[in-house]
């Protein structure tokens, strides 16, 4: 086999064996539902594909919680280069394809930055096998779009910054400085900053690593030099992300992110516990996530933890396996072995959040703050574990094994065996879970034999792996790098646990219209209540079968209860959304808020202002403002579907006006029943006045609408006295106005929308949401395109 070969052969095993077991996912029969591939990555995907095909921009995603920016959201992903795949492929087929693509892509670039540290073809085959099929990966990698590409970046990233630390020559350094930058812009366009500050963090740490490994009296300069040249690559990347990132700068402040600061528990939420290390060498101690029950993903949540965020933390076992052998021995360690593990260690202990004193030193920074799940942090012990595997494979095919390593073996196959036995039937696991499984289980005798089932089944797969382990370090009569052959075995024994991650449901299913979506033809917004959804497990278990309802039938239960914004492609156009990255304009968060804490006039009252034509609750909730229109039994629940006489119009004339010198005070005078949704509106008092009460009867006016878009509105307007046109989009600083032909300020209206004041007469009134970030943003990613070629065209090579 020659050279060129050998080097090529282990990528192309590794995806053939992950796409076989995915291949209806990758032809796009079904498609991947877990979590936010659902709720939030799929709906935006069609929204932004439906202004695609209607020949504009998609700036503002018209179905989502009044309007909100769409291309300026770092989570929708629209700028990445993985979009295009919509344009050529079935959009089931592209959208899987983007997430699955990323775990080989961090494969391949786990192995680069493993060659890059110094190890060989074998040992970087290993690391690449344990960070692209880790735990935290591919919980990433399953669900979060924007959070598997950024991750996937972060070992490209690592080497092109360490290439640069290295870079003896100018030209080489250069390439560097490119490579670095590219990665860095590609990274920045996933949309994922905390992992982008994680990989900044990465970088800093191997430019340092780079330049303490140079002669003593060249250290200081090594390392002046490689910061400089950093900030050039940073520069560089700014600019390729220009067309998102200045879209995002002009509405940032207004995002709810930009102004809410995460408390405590916000921003703790999500950390790593050390109960999770169970899952070390039990993948599946924490559930399938295929089964459910009642809404809740296992027991986990009961024990210690608000939201699971990171649904898998294994490393896997033989990466772990192999780095417990190979610690046992002084010559393992050394600077490389200590830093990586040194750095393992602050990543984990980092991950534990506030259980740990030190954490609230980041917390107290205000930036941080911003950045929730400190679990974020384990995806660096992650990368480091799977750099200590590659190192621990090329040291065991050094040496013969001893008692010390057979110690350690029999130790690992002890653990699985005292798994296996206090997972029997009525064993200990039983005795401790069963009291969680009664108060979060609607039948805990299923819920414990599907849990037993993955823990022994967990159980009895580490003991294969070990023994094999065993089996690929004895050494035979002539040396030989067992590091193949444990990269296949890490693979092979992640595959039964990981797999299951990629929760997918079929697309025949998922396309069929929800039995409600013909009821919400014409003006008007859906409100769906935030105690949805709901369910019940028996309604969703397969006929004759006692086990646990599958991912696959919810995500459809999903669909038919309406739940944010899973019928945006059908139609259904949302009022609110439960979730702040979703809803994402800070206005908007705030009425949602309000609505929520309302009683049920009061509530109604603004569901019907901002523009809602239906409400669909669950039987028993009680919405007085609207009737009852019709009623369907979703999963084992009676859903209503309650309609409102008329819905506010998207633009309408608001003749008479009151002024409020705080949101609160807005909110409160717009729950109330003297402001008329119709005819008032609601506008922040003039500058060193205090709230002012309307005082003359409301103004008439006739409206002519040329243009109603998500992005941008037109209407002539015949007005008999003074007032204002709103436009109901969730404010942004990025809305532009203009009233006949001449700029027109644009108010906060009612909280949320936008509104011009027009006086008396004919007049034309135009809305946009503002393009000239965005052309200014790919006008800087061309000549930054055209500067990281003529960068790396110079003369010499990265070493």
């Amino acid at each position: 086999m020659s050279r060129r070969v050998r080097a090529w052969w282990p990528g192309l095993a590794v995806a053939v064996l992950f796409a076989l077991p995915l291949l209806p996912e990758i032809l796009g029969s079904r498609r991947l539902v877990f979590r936010d591939a659902q709720i939030t990555h799929w709906p935006w995907h069609e929204a932004a594909s439906a202004e695609l095909a209607a020949g504009r921009v998609p700036f503002v995603n018209a179905t989502a919680s009044g309007g909100q920016p769409l291309l300026a959201n770092p989570n929708a992903v629209l700028l990445y280069p993985t979009f295009l795949l919509t344009r050529v492929l079935p959009a089931d087929a592209a959208f899987n394809l983007h997430y699955l693509v990323h775990v080989l892509w961090a494969f391949f670039g786990a192995r680069v930055l493993g060659r890059r540290i110094g190890l060989g073809a074998g040992g970087s085959l290993v690391t690449g096998v344990a960070f692209a099929f880790s735990g935290m990966f591919l919980s990433y990698g399953s669900a979060f779009m924007n959070a598997s590409a950024a991750a996937a970046w972060m070992p490209w990233c690592g080497a092109a910054l360490l290439d640069l630390g290295r870079a003896e020559s100018a030209g080489s350094r250069a390439r560097a400085v490119a490579a670095a930058g590219i990665a860095l812009g590609l990274q920045l366009l996933a949309g994922e900053p905390a992992i982008s500050l994680l990989t900044l963090l990465l970088g800093a740490a191997l430019l340092v690593a780079a330049a303490a490994a140079a002669p003593r009296a060249e250290r200081v300069r090594r390392l002046w030099t490689s910061a400089l040249a950093s900030i050039g690559a940073g520069v560089l990347a700014l600019a390729l992300a220009a067309p998102l990132l200045l879209p995002l700068r002009a509405v940032f402040a207004l995002t709810y992110r930009g102004q809410h600061s995460y408390s405590e528990r916000a921003s703790g939420a999500a950390a790593f516990t050390p109960a999770r290390a169970l899952e070390w060498l039990l993948p599946r101690f924490g559930g399938n996530p295929d089964q459910i029950d009642s809404g809740v993903h296992w027991l986990r949540p009961h024990l210690a933890e608000d939201f699971v965020y990171i649904w898998c933390v294994t490393f896997g076992v033989v990466p772990l396996l192999l780095i417990a052998l190979a610690a046992a021995r002084r010559d393992f360690w050394g600077r490389k072995s200590g830093i990586l593990a040194a750095g393992a260690v602050a990543g984990l202990l980092v991950a534990f959040g506030f259980r740990l004193p030190f954490y609230r030193l980041v917390f107290a920074v205000g930036l941080l703050r911003r950045f929730r799940y400190p679990i974020k942090f384990y995806l660096l012990t992650t990368l480091a574990v799977a750099l200590l595997a590659g190192l621990a494979a090329e040291a065991l095919g050094r040496r013969r094994m001893d008692r010390r390593e057979g110690a350690i073996l029999a130790v690992f196959l002890a653990a699985f065996a005292a798994a296996w036995a206090l997972a029997a039937p009525g064993g200990a696991l039983d005795r401790r879970v069963a009291p969680l499984a009664a108060q979060a289980s609607s039948d805990p005798g299923a819920t414990l034999e599907a849990l037993r089932g993955l823990v022994r089944g967990d159980a009895l797969l580490g003991a294969l792996a070990t023994l094999a382990v065993a089996l690929a370090l004895r050494r035979r009569e002539r040396p030989r790098d067992p590091s193949w052959a444990v990269a296949g075995l890490a693979l092979v024994s992640a595959l039964p646990w990981g797999l299951p991650l990629f929760v997918s449901a079929p697309v025949e299913a998922l396309e069929k219209p929800p039995a409600l979506v013909h009821r919400l033809e014409g003006p008007g917004r859906l409100f769906v209540s935030h105690r949805l959804p709901r369910f019940d497990p028996a309604e969703l278990r397969r006929s004759g079968s006692d086990a646990l309802p599958r991912m696959s039938r919810v995500a459809r239960t999903f669909v038919e209860e309406l739940v944010p914004l899973t019928g945006s492609p059908f139609g259904a156009r949302y009022l609110f959304e439960e979730d702040p990255d979703g809803s994402y304009g800070y206005f908007n968060q705030l009425a949602s808020e309000a609505a929520d804490a309302s009683p049920p006039v009061e509530r109604d009252r603004l569901l019907i202002l901002y523009g809602a034509r239906w409400a669909l609750a669950e039987d028993g909730e009680a919405h007085p403002l609207f009737r009852p229109a019709t009623g369907l039994r979703v999963a084992g629940h009676r859903l209503l579907l309650f309609e409102a006489p008329r819905a506010v119009p998207e633009l309408r004339w608001a003749g008479r006006a009151w002024r409020r010198a705080s949101l609160s005070d807005a909110l409160a005078l717009l729950r109330s029943d003297r402001f008329d949704p119709f005819d008032d509106v609601c506008l922040p008092s003039r500058p060193n006045l205090r709230s002012e009460d309307a005082a003359k009867p409301p103004t008439t006016a006739r409206l002519e609408i040329e243009t109603l878009a998500p992005g941008r509105a037109a209407v002539v307007v015949d007005a008999d006295g003074e007032g204002h046109v709103v436009f109901s989009r969730t404010y942004f600083a990025a809305w532009r106005a203009r009233l006949d032909g001449r700029d027109a300020t644009v108010s906060v209206a009612n909280a949320r929308d936008l509104a011009v004041e027009v006086p008396a007469g004919r007049h034309r009134i135009e809305f946009e949401y503002d393009r000239s970030p965005f052309r200014t943003g790919v006008v800087v990613q061309a000549l930054a395109i055209v500067a990281a070629i003529a960068i790396a065209s110079r003369p010499g090579t990265v070493r």
